[in-house]
This record gives structure tokens, sequence and C-alpha cells, in this order.
């Protein structure tokens, strides 16, 4: 089978729930990208791809379930419904108020948005995860939005950008260990890479967010409580301590259950009742998740073939610059195919190691594309997990946040600029 065929599921998913939205928006649908659901617009896919693939029922049911229970996407959803409860908890236990308003008491009105984008990077890089830190802050942009201290699309955007920083700097994201194992490179080397691009693209994000106040700033300071902003805190010091991001969230929700039953009016039984408040709330994600993983699974080699015509690309000679943009445009379109970026990493590592030996390019700077790009994507994607969780938690149409997450525009443009200009003789082996 050849490998487009393989991935026309995948592309069937993409026009039916990128599709939808896009024409409900244009007819003025409120709430136009939750027309239908990303759950149901997978199943057709599901189906196709369950009859393009060859062998028997038992086989193709092997497969399916094997992408369904893939590492990577079983971490991401435990990642999800941990990140939903402790979400849910310190909301209701007055937690994102306290946050929001020492936000707007200490930052000064007209920096709310840069403080945003530090917060969710500094919060990305100590946690690992991008969903985990988005989960943490999008509560907060929600009520700075109410607050009138943010347009809600800018602000989910925004928090979305830094997490794409800290999650593609992180030691303990999975993208960096994925990309570093993968490759056989220094994580010291591909940090220090990632760190001199990625510092570059946050500075200018910077500048622009600075002159991208789109409203009159109306923010009504209230008092607010350290100890009700603890839970976060701690959330932080277990983060930078290279505590376990799992043991990070769950002693992080406990820690927010004891706040709450000390300092507000709350009770075990209503703690209970939001951490199932705070699973349901991202279940849709989850199933998306988790039917993403099986409809990968069902592509089969499709992803191996694709990756080898674009290795094919590369002249015979070897040229450098050339074999690392193709590295970059490997990861990216299975990224904006899979919706996955560390399963992208995973799916294109062996071929883009194999590009990197046979060009000569040092390992870690193959690792480095392949982290930056596949965050570059996945923080663009507007039925990628980041999009659509911030997209829930804030109330705005995914649609709307794409177009501000000036971060991963400018970090993809950075990066392709380093390729073309840096000399060959600094990255050969």
């Amino acid at each position: 089978m050849h490998f487009f065929v393989g991935f026309l599921p995948i592309l069937l998913f993409v026009l039916l729930y990128v599709g939808s939205g896009v024409y409900f928006t244009i007819l003025g649908v409120e709430k136009a990208f939750y027309q239908l659901s990303p759950v149901a617009a997978i199943l057709p896919a599901i189906i196709l791809g369950w009859l393009l693939h060859s062998g028997a029922v038992e086989e193709r049911l092997k497969i399916f379930l094997d992408g369904v229970r893939h590492r990577d996407i079983i971490t991401m959803c435990i990642i999800f419904l941990l990140a939903g409860a402790f979400s849910s908890v310190t909301g209701s236990i007055g937690s994102v108020d306290a946050a929001v308003n020492m936000t707007l008491a200490l930052v000064p009105k007209e920096y709310i948005l840069i403080g945003l984008f530090l917060a969710s990077a500094f919060i990305g890089t100590a946690i690992g995860t991008s969903v985990g830190t988005i989960a943490t802050l999008a509560p907060i942009v929600a009520g700075l939005s109410l607050q009138g201290a943010c347009p809600a699309a800018l602000g989910a955007a925004t928090v979305v950008g830094g997490a794409m920083f800290g999650d593609n700097l992180s030691i303990i994201s999975d993208t960096t260990i994925a990309a570093v194992m993968s490759q056989e490179a220094d994580m010291k080397a591909k940090l220090k890479l990632n760190a001199v691009v990625a510092l570059f693209a946050s500075s200018i994000t910077i500048l622009i967010l600075f002159f991208n106040m789109e409203v009159p700033l109306q923010a009504v300071v209230n008092d607010y409580s350290l100890v009700l902003v603890s839970p976060y805190i701690f959330l932080l010091v277990l983060a930078i301590s290279g505590v376990n991001v799992f043991v990070t969230l769950v002693l992080s929700l406990v820690f927010a259950g004891v706040v709450g039953c000390f300092w507000s009016e709350y009770d075990p039984f209503l703690y209970s009742q939001d951490i199932a408040k705070g699973f349901s709330h991202v279940h849709e994600v989850v199933l998306l998740a988790l039917m993403v993983g099986g409809l990968a699974g069902l592509a089969g080699n499709s992803t191996k073939q694709l990756a080898s015509v674009l290795a094919g690309w590369i002249s015979k000679k070897g040229n450098q610059k050339l074999a690392q943009l193709v590295i970059a445009k490997m990861v990216s379109i299975l990224d904006i195919l899979l919706a996955n970026n560390t399963i992208a990493i995973i799916v294109c590592g062996e071929m883009a190691r194999d590009i990197s030996k046979k060009c000569h390019i040092k390992p870690h700077y193959s690792a480095a594309w392949l982290d930056i790009f596949s965050c570059v994507f996945q923080g663009i994607l507007p039925y990628g997990a980041q999009v659509l969780l911030v997209s829930v938690i804030v109330g705005v149409s995914p649609l709307s946040v794409v177009p501000h997450v000036y971060y991963c525009y400018i970090l993809g443009v950075i990066s392709v600029v380093y390729i073309l200009v840096k000399n060959p003789a600094k990255y050969s082996n």
C-alpha cells in the first residue's frame, strides 16, 4: 500500500474536524468549532483506516489497540486527568481567583501578557509538560479575561506559547528525552543549542506582546491570600526539585485538598466531587488522544515510508543544511498528521539519525531540530491537545487561539534562519 493511502484516514479526520469548524465560523455560528466533536469526527477516519488496512480482523484490532495503549498516549492521558483534577480543585477552593488577583497586583497592567508568557515558560520548563502547564494556567487566563485584563484568545495563545517553550527546553519533557535518546545525543549540548534559539525567539515574542494589548485594561484588583496561591507554589517547588511529573501532580492535588479543607469551606466529599469534575472536563481530550493513537497505529508503515521519501530529497553529496531542513520537514509533517509531537519524534527518530550520520551532523543538532519543529507545529494545531485544552478551559474557539501563538511561529522562523546561516564546520562531526 502506497504511503499516501495510509495517511488518508488521518487526512479525513483533519478535513472533517477543521473543515467543519471553518465552515460554521464562516456561517457565523457561535462556538463554531464545537458543533462537531473531534471524537465523533475521528470515528469515520478510524473506519476508513480499518478498511484500508490489510490483514485479518484480529490483526487489525491488535494494531489499533497497540496504537491506543502506546506508552506516550497513556502517559499523556494520565497527565490530562491529573491536570484536570488539579485545575478543578484549585478553582473550587479559590486558588485561581487568588492567583489572578496576585498577578494583577504584582504585574503592571501593561505587562500582563508578558507575565503570563514568562510564568507559562517557567512552569513548563519546571514540570516538563505543556499540557500540565496549560491546565494549570488556563483557568487563570479565564479569570483575567473576565476581569478585563487581557483578551481571552490572546491570553490563551500566550500561555500555549510559553508552555511549548518549557516543553521544548525541559530536561524531564518527553519530547526532549525522545529526541536525545533517538539521536544518541548529549543532553547538555542539545539543551545549550536549543536554549540559544528559544531565548532569541522568546525575546522577540515578549516585544510583540508588549505592543499587542488590544483592549483598554479595566481590571479590578481584589485582595488575595498567599495560602490559596500556595498549591501553585508547591507544584513549582516539586517540579524544580526534579520530582517526577506524576508524583508532582498527585502531591499537588493532595496539597490543594488539604489547603481547601483547612482554609476554605471545603470537605473531603467536595474534594472527591471536584476531582471527578476535573476528570470529566478533560474526558473528550483523553478519548481523542486514545483514538488518535489507534488511528496512527492503523497507518502502519506509512510514516516510515514517508520518512524515506523525504530523506531521498537530500542530494547525493549529503548537503548538511539540506539534511537538517529535511529532518525538520519530516518531524513537522508527521506532527501535523499525528497531532502528537512525542510520537512524531519517535516515528522519524531512526531515519533522522541515519541522515545525520550520513551527512556528518552532530547528534545534538538533529535532536534539537526534532524537538523544536515538533513543538512548533504542536503549538499551532487547532486539533492538537494543547490548543484544544486551553480552548475548552478558557471558552474560546481553537481557531481564534492559533493565529496568536506568536512564539511558535517565531521559533520556527528563527530555527530555519539558524540552519541556513550557521557555518557547517560548527555542526559537523
